[in-house]
């Protein structure tokens, strides 16, 4: 599947950038900041997209979470997995909030909350965006607080399969 190779592609993307090319071809490679940014949350939009439309006929495995205090319902966890790996994870806590979590060889690399999308690049949140897509500028102290929460809840979500 396409989502395996996304980091793979983001390597050769920002290689790509670097490398002398022919005249024609260096007129359509990226070569600012905000070129390869928008280069890279397209092709991770576009991987999200093709993801959910091979998953959109598998059936995940489910989990009930624990109700905490007071509440009714504890929510619930969905996860597909390809090849015994996760593939895509959707936590649905008993407040209705929704969070989605996607992996490649077994690594987070994008999450979609409702309050925005974040895209990982190996182990760091890189791109912090609106639900529009458009990258937003959080401090440096929020952007580590998101990436360490969202990397957490990920495992420990995990673990419950």
């Amino acid at each position: 599947m396409r989502k395996h190779l996304l980091p793979l592609m983001l390597l050769v993307l920002a290689a790509a950038s670097a490398c002398k090319q022919e005249p024609r071809e260096a007129d359509k490679a990226p070569r600012t900041v905000e070129e390869i940014t928008r280069a890279i949350i397209q092709e991770v939009r576009q991987v999200i997209r093709e993801t959910d439309e091979q998953l959109a006929g598998r059936q995940p495995i489910s989990r009930e979470l624990p109700a905490a205090d007071g509440q009714a319902s504890g929510g619930s966890l969905q996860l597909w997995t390809e090849n015994g790996q996760a593939v895509r994870l959707t936590a649905i806590t008993g407040k209705g909030s929704e969070t989605r979590y996607y992996f490649a060889n077994g690594e987070l690399f994008f999450a979609s909350q409702a309050d925005g999308l974040f895209i990982f690049i190996g182990p760091e949140l890189k791109y912090w965006l609106d639900a529009h897509w458009a990258p937003l500028q959080p401090s440096e102290a929020d952007r580590k607080a998101r990436e360490t929460a969202l990397q957490e809840e990920a495992k420990g979500y995990l673990m419950l399969f």
